[in-house]
Order: structure tokens, then sequence, then C-alpha cells
């Protein structure tokens, strides 16, 4: 079945998101301030779909983050972002293969990690937040049920030579499905609910915390579970507002030696306020995070950030951010120690 060049030209795409920001860091008696400008994850790729036969269809995506500010440092020019193919059946669902987004990470949701790509954004806190390598992944098609949509990633470790016991995981990783991610999401645009379960088995993340307990950063293999959702109060008569939440909890897959009794528990709750027929929009966020562990004091981050957004078009937008990050190690008195920032920033997509 022929196809016409329209219908299988690739679309290129790009998002420029730069901004200013002022931060202030007190830590141990000593004033940091400096200025930044920031990329905040700027990319650009290509994506497309070709028709195959008339249930199904070749998919693709290729995408880069690029470092817009001139420092490279950050994104070495190229830093590979989702990067797979696959194929897509009609109202069936996708199969694809190679580079991208754990399920775990895509539950986070639009208005559950509001200061996405900012320099506030849930992953410089909370575990599992990675795009993973080496996957297969399927998703179904939101239409088939109604809104509902299960998705399932298998990661392959494609090593057989390290012993992985002091990343969190016991044995060699070597076989299919090392490392499982995945989610059960339903959404309702007409009630205005959007839900999502999700967990992660075996899968390398980043404690934030291990850092403040002067210990290795290391990515480690853990299990972990995700809830979120959000509510559209249009559907009640509140216009404009929408409000959010995450709740996940996170332990290494087996026993790591030193970190015993290691287990991440991390949540946030959001508000977005489009103001009435105007491009204006306003946001808020509280969120937390607390590391605990038999070697060392509970360690608990905390964020509260608010934010304004100008939508002068669907292409771009001014906004603002003001935020603060407060430490606290139980029994350490650290006096202060928080890091304040406060940004200006334009996002262009095209």
């Amino acid at each position: 079945m022929g196809v016409s060049a329209e219908q299988a030209a690739p679309t290129l795409y790009s998002k420029i998101n730069l901004s200013v920001d002022q931060i202030q860091k007190k830590k141990k008696k000593k004033d940091e301030d400096f200025t930044e400008l920031n990329s905040n994850a700027s990319r650009i790729g290509v994506k497309g779909e070709e028709k195959l036969t008339d249930n199904v269809s070749a998919v693709y995506v290729a995408e880069w983050e690029i470092s817009a500010d001139g420092d490279e440092s950050d994104a070495q020019t190229f830093k590979k972002r989702n990067l797979f193919g696959g194929l897509k059946f009609t109202n069936v669902g996708t199969l694809k293969a190679g580079f991208f987004d754990s399920y775990f990470k895509d539950a986070a949701g639009k208005y559950q990690d509001i200061f996405n790509d900012h320099t506030l954004d849930i992953t410089n806190m909370m575990y599992g937040e990675d795009r993973l390598k080496n996957s297969i992944g399927f998703e179904t098609d939101k239409k088939m049920l109604g809104g509902l949509q299960f998705n399932i990633l298998a990661q392959q470790g494609e090593d057989a030579t390290k012993d992985y016991a002091t990343s969190g995981q016991k044995g060699k990783r070597d076989g299919f499905g090392d490392s499982i991610s995945t989610s059960l999401t339903y959404e309702n645009k007409e009630v205005g609910v959007a839900l999502a379960l999700a967990g992660n088995f075996g899968v390398q993340g980043k404690y934030a915390g291990l850092d403040y307990a002067g210990l290795d950063d290391e990515k480690l293999y853990s299990d972990a579970v995700r809830v979120t959702g959000s509510y559209d109060f249009s559907k009640i008569g509140a216009n404009g507002l929408v409000l959010g939440a995450l709740y996940q909890q996170a332990e290494p897959t087996d026993d790591i030696n030193g970190l015993e009794g290691l287990e991440e528990k991390a949540w946030l709750i959001s508000s977005t306020y489009k103001v009435g027929n105007t491009p204006w929009v306003v946001k808020a966020q509280y969120q937390t995070a607390e590391t605990t562990a038999d070697a060392f004091n509970d360690i608990t981050i905390d964020q509260y950030g608010i934010g304004v957004d100008y939508n002068l078009n669907k292409q771009t937008r001014f906004y603002g951010v003001l935020a603060q990050q407060k430490l606290d190690i139980t029994g350490v008195d650290l006096e202060e120690d928080n890091k304040t920032v406060f940004g200006l920033g334009m996002e262009y997509n095209f």
C-alpha cells in the first residue's frame, strides 16, 4: 500500500528554555550568592510515524539535549534523551525499543512536576526520574480501555561479568528484563481526573539524601512505588484551578553492606491556576524527600516554590520562579542550611 511523502515525512522539533537564575546558598555559616544562565534541558529532535499497513505504523523518536547557554559541560553539546523506534498497532498499543523515559518517571504527570526541567525539577530531589537504556516497552492505547492505560518496560543488563551486589542487586545482570518499570494510568478529561500507579523493580536510580550523608552518590538498583493524581476543579465551577499530588517510596532491591535499612519516602502537592481568560498562570508547589538508613541520621530535604507564567502564544512562554530548599538532619544543628533560587526565563517551542 502506497504512502504519500507528506505522511512519511519526519517532524523536526525543538525547545529552547533559557533562564537567568539568582542563587543564594547558606551552608555551614558560609554564604554564596551567584548568577547563572541556565539551559534547562533545551532540546532538539526528530519524530515520525509512517503507515505500513491499515493497522500498523512505524514510529520513531531521536531527541538530544542541547546546551543553549553554550556551557558544554552541562549537556556535552548533544546529550541523548529519548531515542527509540517501534511499531504502533491501531487501537491496541505501541511496542518500542531503545533508550527512553521509564514509565515510573512518566507517571509524575503534568500537574505533579510543574517546575519540570528547571533547577526546581523533582529530578534533583527524588528517586526514579530516569531514562533507561537497552529497553523494550509496550504501552496500550488509551482508547482501547476507555482512558485506562497499562505500560511495561523491560531493561536488559547486558553484563555477564560484573557483580552488582554493592549497587543494590545481587548477582549478574545478563538476562531479559533485569529491570522492570511499569505503570497503570487513568485519565478522564470530561471529569477532570488523572491518576497513576507506577512501580520500579530493580531499576537503577539516585538517592539525593546520600549526598548530604557524605556517601557515594552512585545510582542504586531499587524497588519503588509511585502514586500520583490531579483534579481539574473547573469541572465543579472553580475555573482554571488544578491540584496535583504525588507520593513515592523507594529502597534498594537487595541489602547493601553499610547501607542497611536505606529507604527514601517523598511526596509533593501542587496547584496551578490559570487566571480567567488571560495568558497568566500562577503555580505553587511543596515537595519533600526523607532518606533514612541505619548508618546515619534521618535526612530531609524540603522545597517550597511559586511561579508565574505568561503564555504569549502556544509556542512561547515567559516565566518567573522563586523557591527555597531547606536541609534538615535529625540531631544535627545546621542553623541556616538552605538554597534560595529566583529566576526569570523564556521557553520557545517549534
